[in-house]
């Protein structure tokens, strides 16, 4: 009978490299898009992914996620979220490799991508339009965005994607969009109106019929009620 598995690492441990790969979301034309990269080499030269890199000695893993889409597409400066860690024995053709993926929702003016390194472009995809993905990078998208999806339900997190002054149907327009479903109204008006974060301002959208409020951002109210 074989004796018991040895669980202490050790320098005859199993050894993987570990990545970061990330899922950035963005708001852009009344749809949700994501940010996709094409890679240049094998293995999946040509193939669309999501943008990613390995973990170096120095690094922990967000840093790892931060320094890899600063060096490959340019992006920086963006709140980022776990998404989970994917470790699947047969996930890279090469060697073991496990990856842990983030996400994040940002506006996309505020971020053009420029294609470094191994990459050869970098684009905005329509989450409808995406196209096969290299690697196991279809499965990372999918949890990606089921955790964006149950995140928005469950928190304030869209806000820094409205104007400084907005309508509440503006901000409704912008949750059906990323949920990809119609809210009732009712509801909705009243979820907004029990922040504390929403301030009513005196002014109205101008040109609209009936001249509906605008309300405005408390950013430090806002920041509390996203670490609750």
């Amino acid at each position: 009978m074989d004796g018991p598995v040895n669980m202490r690492v050790s320098t005859a441990s199993s050894a993987a490299a570990h990545t970061a790969d990330c899922a950035i979301f963005a708001f852009s034309e009344g749809e949700l898009r994501v940010l996709l990269v094409r890679r240049s080499v094998e293995p999946f030269a040509g193939s669309w992914l999501l943008p990613g890199g390995a973990m170096s000695q120095e690094d922990t893993l967000e840093e790892t996620a931060r320094r890899v889409l600063l060096e490959l597409v340019g992006v920086q400066d963006i709140s980022l979220t776990q998404v989970g860690t994917f470790s699947d024995p047969g996930r890279h053709p090469v060697r073991r490799v496990v990856t842990t993926c983030y996400y994040a929702l940002v506006r996309p003016e505020n971020h053009t991508p420029t294609p470094r390194g191994h990459l050869s472009d970098a684009a905005w995809y329509r989450l409808d339009d995406v196209p096969p993905l290299g690697f196991d990078h279809d499965e990372l998208l999918r949890a990606a965005h089921h955790q964006l999806i149950q995140h928005l339900r469950e928190r304030p997190m869209v806000f820094d994607l409205l104007p400084e002054r907005f309508t509440l149907t503006e901000a409704q327009q912008l949750y059906e969009g990323i949920l990809r479903e119609r809210l009732d109204r009712r509801n909705f008006r009243r979820k907004m109106l029990s922040y504390d974060f929403l301030i009513e301002t005196d002014e109205k959208r101008a040109g609209v019929q009936g001249g509906p409020l605008l309300y405005r951002i408390d950013s430090a109210a806002l920041r509390r009620a996203e670490k609750r």
